[in-house]
């Protein structure tokens, strides 16, 4: 009999193509929390910003620090008298959940954020005092006063827009009383999981060693060059580095500057280089009863011109940052690094004779053990460097190291006559800077620092909304701040990106780093 005849063969499947993965490096990082209303540690914009957005960002792909454009708002306006901003929201734009996005899912996040009363929450609940969800398309915000750096702190991570209905059932609330009844960071926090509108989803978090992101298939704009994120930790330079040899991660943060001074020239990689909103400074009080010497302006103003500037910035930082001119950093509205000051000796001594100090004076500087100021120097290093600058016009400085918790909490009560500190940002503006240094609030208060006219130009600065007079006001603030010698700016650093350079599209912001949707291969 004749054979049946062969089955069909079946036709070969053509191999799946391999995932494209995009790994940062990054030192050991201070991520606490995965809950975007949550978070306010350094190392937790990098990543809620690739899983979450929010009403506006940065513009310029994410680089211009100075600007903000429309994300999830499409346009806004604004009232009369400052304090109404209307936002009109971008029609189809849906969760990774394949929910579309409405007012409704903006006004819970937001009204979530100021109530759960955690370190975020100050950004809603000290500016805003009512959110209204005006129809599907549109939210409506009061403010408690104007605010010209609203649009900017809006950029924040804080302020991300999740899934509301998603998040009640995972127990998150915009209840009076979210405080103590909203339970979603468990949920946030888990081994995995968000409720954005952004480019990846968080897949997995193993505290201490990774994040690992997939793209989102409900992605709203073209999708990502990347089928997967992968944010590792890798506490120790040398490993981060022989990894970014050997082709396990793509881009390296936080190499040291002589690791990225020698791969400057070998020129195997992209150096991308930006600069912090974080700064170091030298405090001097005004309050006569705790420093009588230093309550005269002649004697502060001889301190600033005795520090030797280029010595910190080129010897012992070897110019991995930038001078700080005044209170406010460098790359923000109204700064102008050629306001900074200039080492001068024989001015110095002068200054010292015409306030009686012939002869020299002695001075106490306080700093705190172990701690790394604006996390690149140490604080022991930058105070033997200052006393032996000041010892040249006759200020002998006698260093007292003490517990860097125990400073920070005399510092703040206003008790310290000198001490080096730094700051770091809440949000890309001025105003996030100017009053807390002016006007005896916030650090101004802590050096009894009371001046009508730099608080009038740091308040009317506030307000404005011609960003020409803004600027203006700024630039004038740091002209006034510099002779008055309280805050002696020292440092601002720069950060050093290391990548692939098979990639495109890797820049640096101070507000979450890299906007890794723009990056390709």
């Amino acid at each position: 009999p004749t054979p049946p005849p062969a089955a069909p063969a079946k036709p070969t499947e053509a191999p799946k193509p391999a995932a494209k993965s995009l790994v940062l490096g990054m030192s050991k990082s201070d991520l606490k929390t995965l809950d975007p209303h949550r978070q306010y540690e350094i190392a937790a914009p990098r990543i809620i910003r690739a899983a979450y957005e929010g009403l506006v960002t940065l513009a310029d792909k994410s680089t211009n620090v100075a600007k903000v454009e429309g994300l999830l708002a499409e346009s806004w306006q604004v009232s009369p008298d400052g304090k109404e901003y209307t936002f009109k929201l971008r029609k189809g734009v849906k969760f990774n959940t394949g929910k579309e996005m409405t007012a409704d899912d903006v006004k819970f996040s937001y009204e979530r954020l100021g109530l759960i009363n955690d370190n975020g929450s100050w950004l809603y609940s000290d500016h805003i005092t009512k959110t209204e969800a005006v129809d599907a398309g549109t939210i409506k915000f009061t403010l408690i006063e104007p605010n010209a750096a609203f649009l900017s702190i809006l950029a924040s991570s804080n302020f991300s827009v999740i899934d509301s209905a998603a998040a009640k059932g995972k127990g998150a609330t915009n209840a009076a009383d979210a405080e103590k009844t909203d339970k979603a960071a468990e949920y946030f926090d888990g081994n995995g999981a968000s409720l954005g509108t952004g480019p990846f989803i968080i897949k997995e978090w193993k505290r201490g060693d990774q994040v690992v992101m997939e793209k989102n298939a409900n992605y709203w704009r073209e999708a990502p060059a990347f089928d997967r994120l992968v944010i590792r930790e890798i506490p120790d330079d040398t490993a981060r580095l022989q990894a970014l040899d050997k082709g396990d991660i793509d881009i390296a943060l936080d190499l040291d500057i002589d690791q990225v001074t020698k791969l400057k020239k070998d020129g195997k990689y992209n150096i991308v280089e930006g600069v912090t909103l974080d700064t170091a400074y030298m405090g001097l009080t005004t309050n006569k009863e705790i420093s009588k010497e230093l309550a005269d302006k002649k004697v502060r103003q001889a301190i600033q011109l005795a520090i030797d500037y280029d010595g910190i910035v080129k010897e012992l930082l070897r110019d991995s940052v930038l001078q700080l001119p005044g209170a406010i950093p460098l790359t923000l509205l109204g700064t102008d690094g050629k306001l900074a000051v200039k080492r001068d000796v024989a001015k110095a001594k002068a200054l010292l004779k015409e306030a009686g100090f012939e002869k020299g004076l002695e001075l106490k500087l306080q700093y705190g053990t172990g701690y790394k100021l604006a996390g690149v120097l140490s604080a022991e290093t930058l105070a033997t460097k200052l006393q032996a600058d000041l010892k040249e016009v006759g200020v002998n400085l006698k260093l007292e190291p003490r517990d860097q918790a125990a400073i920070r909490t005399d510092y703040r009560g206003g008790k310290l006559a000198m001490v080096i500190a730094d700051w770091t940002p809440d949000f890309l503006d001025p105003h996030g800077w100017a009053p807390s240094f002016t006007g005896n609030r916030g650090a101004a208060k802590r050096l009894y620092y009371n001046t009508p006219e730099t608080k009038k130009l740091a308040d009317d600065a506030g307000v404005a909304s011609d960003n020409a007079k803004r600027a203006e006001a700024y630039l004038n603030l740091t002209k006034l701040m510099i002779d008055d010698a309280v805050f002696v700016g020292l440092y601002q650093p720069k950060v050093f990106m290391v990548a692939n350079k098979a990639l495109q599209g890797v820049t640096y912001n101070p507000l979450f780093v890299t906007d890794f949707y723009y990056i390709k291969k």
